[in-house]
């Protein structure tokens, strides 16, 4: 399984995280994408077992996980305003 596949794969848990911690957690955002990245990094663990890589300890692919979360929660907030 190639790593865009497992990307591609991994985009509806990191938009579930989003919205769980959207609705259940409140605070400041920092903390809220914090508790986010730690439920991605939860989901992680279970893929590298399957690819028998590294990935919670490589930091391109933490950041990019930080900025995949905040595209989404981006375009969260746009369609909401456009439906308010």
């Amino acid at each position: 399984m190639g790593f865009l596949s497992i990307g591609i794969k991994m985009l509806p848990y990191i938009v579930t995280c989003v919205d769980s911690v959207e609705r259940f957690i409140k605070g400041p955002g920092g903390q809220k994408e914090d508790a986010a990245v730690a439920m991605v990094h939860s989901i992680l663990q279970t893929v590298e077992v399957g690819t028998d890589k590294d990935l919670l300890n490589d930091a391109e692919v933490n950041t990019a996980t930080r900025k995949v979360m905040q595209a989404v929660v981006a375009l969260q907030n746009v369609i909401k305003s456009k439906n308010g």
